[in-house]
This record gives structure tokens, C-alpha cells and sequence, in this order.
């Protein structure tokens, strides 16, 4: 094979650019990186991160079949030549890991890279020619909404109550929507249900459809994200997320979502108890220590003296805990849930808030979890037998 038939297959990469950047910088960008690029994947160039040099800005782009990101640094363009290449993801993300802090130059001779680092480290890693990357997606019609980090993280703590069973994508799946013109999200496994309503107000409805993107996917972008406010869009085909220099795209998943919104209708029917938050964790993490409690079931009841009881039976003992002073609707029956699922419904509130309230409209039917102060947050938990 000549080396023109070599570089038209993406074997060889050519060019001399070269580059110093903060490795501190460079490492969180290629962590980004990290959340995106397969390490294996039936595409090599998708193996690939992408290095492109434009002046004294750096794009870093990686991709896979569903989502991409693209992170822009400023550095010193020490040649003042353009250029562009590709590493390896794998090696170069655990390789800038563990350098030193400080400055890091990329000298390009061809199809190898020289990093130096440090006072007098050297290694050198295989460039592969970038042409046969594939471009970014494009967004056609979506308009953005500016959205605050910690609104979009709470949005998708949804995940916390999606499936990973990519069998049933609509159950591993955040849908964003427009809830009577607010930003919304929400996340189901059929067992508990997550509904975070947003403040951030949808100006304009026809620029903004609803949509459902893979749970674990966003979460993790969103996790890396460090700016405090992000524009965001729904196209046709992406959910796409920006900040001043970083850019994200993630693939929409087809089919409709469960039409289940209408379960939140009951939220204020039925009869109510209100306990402290911390109490009832550190209850739940007792009973979840025990071995053997059947489908991690636990009762809540009232005993005689009007005070809330919850108890858990194991192989090996029992667990009987009583919360005096808490507030019992009268009626309130006794009914039974999955610790390990109410557990996690108890910590996805804000962290300031102390008392959660359960309300249920009897034996078998959904429990409605409400945070004290916080309206924006519901869960429903499904009870067992």
C-alpha cells in the first residue's frame, strides 16, 4: 500500500503543528472526552480523539454514534501553523492524567506527536490524519433557553429512577418537556416516578419540542459541566448543550414516552405523614443492613398511641422503630414499600430541606413523596405486596 493510499484511509497523519496548553485545562477537557468516546467501537475513528488547531484556539472533539462534545482551549500555537489530527482516546486521556501540573507542549512531525512535560520528559504517541472524521450534527431549528447548572443538575437526577435495560429505551430515558410553559423533567422504571418542574420559562413554545435522551448519557455530560449557566435546545435530532467554550450534542431516542403524567393528579388526595428526613435515612439505612429482607420490604403503620412505626422483617431479625412527635393524617393506613426505593426517593430533594411528607390514598396504591419547602420536586413510589 503506497503512503497516498495509507493517508486517504486515515492511516497517516501529516503536518507539524505544535501547541502549549495548561495540562490541568487539557485534563479536564479530554475528562469531558472521557463521557463520550467508546473505547472500543465498530468505527476505529470513533476510538479517536480529535485535536484541531485553529490559531491559538484548540478544538478538542469526541464522538460516538449517539452523542458528541466539542471543547475549546486557548493555548500558545508555537509554529503558527493549523492542523489537525487524531489520537488515540484510551492512551492519551490516561497518559495526560498522570503528567505533572504545568505547561504541556504537542509537536506534530507527521504521524507522530512529541508531549513534553515537566523539566525534561519526552514521550511520543501515533497521530492518524483526520479527515475521515465524521462533522459534528448540525442544529436546524432549535432555540435556546438559558438554563442555571444547578436546575439542569436537578433535572437530571431523573436518572437516579430510570432503567439501564437499553431493551426498553423509553424507561432509560429523561424526557424534557414543556410542563404549561415551564422547563420540565422526568425519569421512570415503572416502580417510582421522578418530576422535577423547573423555574426556567419556555418564551417560546414553537422552538421547543418535547423529547427523551439516554439518562446516564446526559447526566454524566452534565456532572462535567462547570459553568453556572447553559444554553440549551431541542432539534430534531439532538438535545444540544453549550457554555462559552464547550459544546454538546446527544442523540434523541424515537417512540413516545409513557403518558403517565396524569398519575400526578392524586398528588393532594388521600392521607399524609410527615417526618424528619434525616430519621427516616438513617431508619431505612438500618433496615437495609439486616440480611435477607425479602424484596427490601418495610411497613409503615400507626400504632396505638397515634405515632407513626415503620418495622422490617429479615432471616436473621427484626427492626421496629417508632418517630414520636411526627404529623399522621388520621386514616392513615397501613401500607408497605421497598427501602432501598423510598431510601432513594428521600435524597433526590433539595439538601436544605429536613421534613418530607408521604401521602397515599390507601393499601396498594402509589405513595406521593413532597419535600418541605420544595414544590418543584415530586416522587412516586409504587407500594408492594
Amino acid at each position: 500500500m503506497t503512503a497516498t493510499e495509507e493517508k486517504q484511509l486515515g492511516i497517516i497523519a501529516t503536518g507539524n503543528m505544535a501547541f502549549q496548553v495548561e495540562k490541568d485545562e487539557l485534563l479536564d477537557a479530554l475528562l469531558l472526552c472521557a463521557k463520550v468516546v467508546q473505547k472500543r467501537s465498530a468505527i476505529p475513528l470513533l476510538s479517536c480523539i480529535k485535536f484541531d488547531l485553529k490559531g491559538d484556539t484548540l478544538f478538542i472533539t469526541a464522538m460516538d454514534l449517539s452523542q458528541a462534545v466539542l471543547r475549546m482551549l486557548k493555548v500558545s500555537n508555537d509554529n503558527g501553523i493549523d492542523g489537525s489530527y487524531l489520537l488515540p482516546a484510551g492512551e492519551a486521556i490516561d497518559f495526560v492524567r498522570k503528567l505533572p501540573s504545568g505547561e504541556v507542549s504537542f509537536t506534530q512531525n507527521d504521524s507522530m506527536v512529541v508531549i513534553s512535560y515537566g523539566v525534561r520528559g519526552k514521550a511520543k504517541l501515533s497521530a492518524l490524519n483526520s479527515e475521515e472524521y465524521p462533522s459534528l450534527p448540525q442544529l436546524s431549528r432549535g432555540g435556546f433557553i438559558s438554563v442555571p447548572i444547578e436546575m439542569l443538575k436537578k433535572g437530571v437526577l431523573a436518572s437516579q429512577f430510570t432503567l439501564s435495560d437499553e431493551k426498553t429505551p423509553t424507561l432509560s430515558a429523561i424526557y424534557i418537556h414543556n410542563h404549561h410553559g415551564k422547563l420540565a423533567f422526568m425519569g421512570t422504571d415503572r416502580h417510582r416516578v421522578y418530576r422535577y418542574i423547573s423555574d426556567v420559562v419556555i418564551e417560546d413554545p414553537e422552538k421547543f419540542q418535547n423529547a427523551m435522551i439516554p439518562a446516564l448519557q446526559i447526566k454524566g455530560i452534565v456532572d462535567s459541566i462547570k459553568a453556572s449557566l447553559i444554553d440549551v435546545a431541542i432539534d430534531t435530532k439532538h438535545l444540544v448543550m453549550r457554555d462559552s467554550n464547550t459544546i454538546y450534542f446527544g442523540r434523541l431516542l424515537d417512540g413516545t414516552y409513557p403518558d403517565i403524567s396524569h398519575l400526578f393528579n392524586k398528588v393532594k388526595e388521600g392521607a399524609a405523614i410527615k417526618v424528619s428526613r434525616g430519621e427516616m435515612d438513617a431508619t431505612l439505612n438500618r433496615m437495609l443492613s439486616l440480611d435477607g429482607v425479602e424484596n427490601n420490604r418495610m411497613t409503615l403503620e400507626v400504632d396505638t398511641n397515634g405515632e407513626l412505626t415503620v418495622h422490617s422483617h429479615s432471616q436473621t431479625g427484626d427492626i421496629c422503630e417508632v418517630f414520636p412527635g411526627s404529623e399522621v393524617d388520621e386514616g392513615f393506613p397501613s401500607i408497605r414499600f421497598n427501602a432501598k426505593y423510598l431510601k432513594e426517593a428521600l435524597l433526590v430533594g433539595s439538601r436544605d430541606v429536613k421534613s418530607v411528607s408521604l401521602r397515599t390514598m390507601g393499601i396498594g396504591l402509589p405513595g406521593f413523596i413532597e419535600f418541605d419547602g420544595d414544590d418543584s420536586v415530586i416522587v412516586i413510589v409504587n407500594q408492594v405486596r
